[in-house]
């Protein structure tokens, strides 16, 4: 057999490919394309979670603000005669706002509410405090001045306060977070 022949026998001609190579690659393609668009959508997917979280953080951070604020704001008054009934701040008899109404906390109804400093990123934190009652005594063992120290005499004024804080979000789509805190005090 000469040389001619050989190459004549392993040499394809235009006629007998069929294109399996054409098909392969191009399913290979249509694969890696899914795969592409996939990952595309579980990132935007996370990227919408995360987003999500730090929203709630923030309006956590807002309510818990505003908390403090009132806590504080409590703590420097000289006697409950300080809660005037009117913006936010509410004596014994007084009825208070449903907290969980949301035209309770908003602006046109600032008399609801006091406006607390927001941390960064939010864009409210609000609260309203209400007086509950007075304990007399060291009844139920209320230790005010901190752990394992004296629990001192005298009555003690409870309050209730109700803050509320949203997320970064700028409409009130975002995140809220309401909270309440018992606070007492001796005057």
């Amino acid at each position: 057999m000469s040389l001619s022949s050989r190459n004549m026998n392993t040499i394809h001609s235009p006629r007998t490919q069929r294109g399996a190579i054409l098909v392969v690659s191009l399913m290979l393609l249509l694969v890696l394309t899914i795969i592409g668009v996939s990952s595309m959508q579980g990132t935007a997917l996370e990227e919408s979670m995360a987003y999500a979280t730090r929203d709630r953080t923030i309006a956590l951070q807002s309510a818990e603000a505003a908390l403090r604020e009132g806590e504080a704001w409590i703590d420097s008054i000289v006697s409950p005669a300080a809660l005037t009934g009117t913006n936010g701040l509410y004596r014994r008899a007084d009825t208070i706002p449903d907290y969980n109404t949301p035209a309770t906390w908003l602006p046109a109804n600032n008399t609801n509410y006091v406006t607390a400093t927001a941390p960064t990123g939010s864009d409210s934190a609000k609260y309203f405090i209400k007086e509950t009652g007075l304990i007399s005594g060291v009844q139920g063992a209320m230790n005010l001045s901190g752990y394992g120290e004296n629990k001192g005499s005298g009555d003690v004024t409870t309050f209730r306060i109700t803050s509320r804080g949203t997320g970064g979000a700028a409409n009130e789509a975002g995140a809220e977070v309401i909270m309440r805190s018992n606070y007492g005090r001796q005057f």
